[in-house]
């Protein structure tokens, strides 16, 4: 017994001088700022196995002593930080440097701003759209959405083909950028509407000039760059569902959106819409053949932690839309007598058929993310994305191609880029980026019509560079210069006389391949090299006002629409006609921007001046018959243009103080709440666009208007909010004289001669529109009326003003729930 007792002291002394020897261990280091290495004084260092925190000292320095060997789990975190948790196996003295995600608030993606002039740390003109304003014009398009902006105004062809034009531009001049995928849908046709469902959108940026430099420096006029929902590092799901119905066109829309979110940083994403409409109506007839429907289904996921992340994206589009019937014509008397007469030569009564002339598009896009931060340096994101257009148009055709596309196009577009964002520095911000594209163009030759756009390949490599420089509070500067070359090799079919006509048998030799009888094959090669500049500067002269003045200089090369146009573009009912000779357009922009905050008033003006040289616009030149119709013919020509302007808009708010009782508060205390009571808006712009080359006016610039918006929040306390805007624009009385004389048959066989009419502006008009909503538990229903005295106009910038007017009244009712 007395052994056992003495085996077992031995035994206890032993492992006591065991420990005494093993826990002398020491653990530290410093804990610093991931972003910027910056050391963190007053992190807490919680060792779960001790049940003890330790705190760091002003160098962020932290010595722990007297631990054993073994293994422990540790916690640490600092004041607006995400929690830091590793595992430390001890084994002897250690040193472990720990890094913490201190402006991870900062860093986010999407910025949360207090108003919609955006942004606040750049020179650039931007506007940001918010989700309340995206969510209104759900059951609408993207264009319709933008044009609330000033400056923003929409190209149409018809009311479901809308182009946003920024500052008198539009086109290939304005790229869009969606979640990160710059948008390649044959966006060069003028009544090509972007292939984008706005309900994918959580916000919408604007920026109105050739400054953002990262998605390409062609877009000489502006960007417009769309942000889906936020992704939240918890677990958490959120989402919508938003139901609209409207009168006009007896139809409506319905989207669902639902983001997963977990903690250990998965997420899925899923938006799936669906919209159906008939003919749209004028207060006088029934626009015939204007309905549409639409499916667009957009799927993400991924894997987001601070300091790398993943993500791979799907979306489709598919949509139909139909095409005027009036605007398709048989013969020249009736194109005079209907652009002339302002009357619909066909009305029918209303369908939700849709019918030739028509146009289809699917498009597909398929994106691949990831990137990776680095400590005290900043973060990279490389991006490779594939797109895929079909587009389809319809013409009126008749015997065996019945219910045959007259044009078919498939583009196919490869994206590959690399972004470094340095922004370690306290007041130094510096961006390097690259990336090439190559795409693939292929018209169906089994149509039977001649091709519009040829055959072609093009490829485009680039590079950008960009510093944001903040030397203290006040004062705000950047520059950025971007390198493109761009190569586009095509293959087209000729008349031998119209080549020759134009003079490129003379100009263009080494582009001729082969004579097919009256037809000449040829190879036409073009490159171009871009070049984009910019540099700004904001002072901000208290918290309440800044200016900022930013100068740019950009090139676009001309798209294959404009190099390559040669016939009937049936979704427009005119024949295009293409220039091989167009050189690439230089734009120098002048930007300027002045904000004021100041209580309940908010004001911003921005004027610009753009002198665009080889200005390429599409003017009418004559009228054309063919074995399907009359037509308008259009033609690309080049000239030196001037565009200047002035985009202004204010917001004055009401408040009202509303005592409320609180649990527990003291009965003699009166406690307040501040809430909103009316809120009135004005936005006006102006545009003054001149052709220099022949000192007359540019085609197709959005006349001048004013937007007058008043608003009342819970009406005499019954909870409704209520909103009346008017709209006024005036007639557009600067247009070139493109009128033109047409052989009109008669009855009794001979022609008479007649000016066809197509460059008059239409009659100024003002719309009047008003809505009211009521928001309960996680639910808002709104009841819209738009144009609500059913007003007769025509729209300046819609492609058939000369055939019909403009829609009526339209009642839109409109349920969104929470999840």
């Amino acid at each position: 017994m007395f052994s056992k007792t003495l085996v077992t002291i031995v035994l206890i002394i032993g492992f006591c001088y065991s420990n005494a020897q093993e826990c002398d261990y020491v653990l530290q280091g410093k804990v610093t700022d991931f972003h910027d290495s910056k050391p963190l004084e007053l992190a807490q260092i919680y060792i779960v196995q001790l049940q003890k925190t330790f705190i760091t000292k002003a160098d962020g320095s932290y010595r722990i002593e007297k631990l054993c060997a073994g293994t422990y789990d540790i916690s640490i975190s600092h004041y607006d930080c995400d929690t830091k948790k590793i595992i430390v196996d001890l084994n002897d003295d250690m040193i472990k440097n720990i890094s913490l995600e201190h402006h991870v608030n900062d860093l986010e993606a999407v910025q949360v701003i207090a108003d919609v002039h955006d942004n606040h740390s750049s020179t650039q003109s931007s506007t940001r759209i918010k989700s309340e304003t995206i969510q209104k014009y759900s059951g609408a398009s993207l264009g319709d959405a933008l044009a609330t902006v000033p400056g923003i105004s929409s190209l149409k062809t018809g009311n479901s083909v809308v182009k946003p034009i920024i500052h008198g531009l539009y086109g290939s001049r304005v790229s869009i950028v969606n979640d990160g995928l710059r948008q390649q849908d044959q966006e060069w046709g003028v009544e090509h509407a972007p292939n984008i469902d706005v309900n994918t959108a959580s916000n919408i940026q604007i920026i109105k000039g050739a400054t953002a430099l990262r998605y390409g420096g062609d877009a000489v006029g502006g960007t417009i760059i769309i942000e889906p929902a936020r992704v939240i590092s918890k677990d958490t799901l959120n989402g919508h569902i938003i139901a609209q119905g409207q009168t006009n066109g007896r139809g409506g829309s319905i989207t669902s959106t639902v983001n997963n979110y977990r903690a250990s940083g998965w997420y899925e994403q899923a938006t799936l819409t669906y919209k159906k409409l008939g003919d749209f109506e004028s207060p006088d007839y029934v626009l015939s053949n204007t309905g549409s429907e639409t499916v667009a289904v957009n799927f993400g996921v991924g894997f987001k932690k601070f300091e790398y992340g993943a993500s791979l994206k799907y979306s489709f589009y598919d949509t139909e839309i139909g095409i005027l019937r009036a605007s398709h014509i048989g013969n020249a008397a009736d194109l005079v007598t209907s652009i002339n007469s302002g009357q619909p030569t066909i009305i029918n009564d209303f369908t939700y058929d849709i019918d030739a002339p028509k146009q289809a598009v699917q498009h597909h896009g398929l994106q691949l993310n990831t990137y990776k931060r680095f400590a005290g340096l900043g973060k990279l994101d490389i991006d490779y994305s594939f797109q895929f257009n079909n587009r389809k148009e319809f013409d009126i055709r008749r015997g065996e191609n019945a219910g045959r596309a007259s044009l078919d196009i498939d583009l196919q577009t490869h994206n590959i880029a690399g972004h470094f964002l340095m922004d370690a520095m306290d007041q130094f911000t510096f961006q390097i980026g690259t990336d090439a594209m190559y795409q693939v163009n292929q018209p169906d030759a089994a149509t039977g019509v001649r091709r519009l756009i040829p055959d072609y390949t093009a490829f485009k490599v680039g590079g950008f560079t960009s510093a944001l420089y903040e030397p203290n509070e006040k004062w705000i500067i950047d520059a950025g210069f971007r390198y493109d070359y761009y190569k586009i090799d095509a293959e087209k079919f000729y008349f031998q006389s119209r080549w020759e006509d134009l003079g490129y048998d003379t100009q263009f030799p080494q582009f001729e391949v082969e004579r097919q009888g009256n037809q000449l094959l040829t190879n036409p090669v073009l490159d171009y090299n871009l070049i984009a500049f910019t540099a700004g500067a904001k002072y901000i002269f208290s918290n309440h006002y800044d200016l900022s003045i930013n100068l740019s200089t950009a090139n676009r090369a001309p798209n294959p629409s404009e190099l390559f146009s040669d016939g009937l573009h049936h979704a427009l009912a005119t024949i295009e006609l293409g220039s091989l000779d167009l050189e690439k357009e230089q734009s120098y922009k002048i930007n300027t921007n002045f904000h004021v905050q100041q209580g309940n008033f908010d004001f911003e003006l921005n004027p610009y001046l753009n002198s665009v040289q080889n200005f390429i616009q599409l003017i009418p030149t004559g009228v054309e018959t063919t074995n399907r119709g009359a037509f308008p013919v259009f033609e690309y020509e080049q000239v030196n243009a001037l565009l200047y302007g002035i985009d202004a808009h204010a917001t004055y708010d009401f408040y009202t103080k509303k005592p409320v009782r609180k649990m527990n508060s003291n009965p003699n205390e009166i406690i307040y709440n501040v809430e909103k009571l009316i809120s009135l808006s004005t936005s006006f712009s102006y545009i003054y666009g001149n052709d220099t080359t022949n000192n007359e006016a540019l085609i197709d610039m959005p006349p001048a208007q004013i937007q007058n918006d008043f608003t009342w929040y819970n009406v005499v306390d019954t909870g409704f909010d209520f909103q009346l805007t008017h709209q006024y624009v005036w007639q557009q009385s600067r247009f070139p004289d493109n009128d033109y004389e047409a052989r009109v048959p008669l009855d009794d066989g001979t022609f008479e001669t007649r000016t066809v009419q197509i460059s008059q502006s239409p009659e100024a008009y003002g719309l009047w529109n008003a809505g009211i909503s009521y928001a309960f538990a996680k639910a808002r229903l709104s009841v819209t009326s738009n144009n609500i005295f059913n007003t007769s106009y025509r729209n300046y910038l819609n492609r058939q003003r000369f055939y019909a007017d403009e829609v009526g009244r339209d009642i839109q009712i409109q349920f969104i729930y929470n999840l």
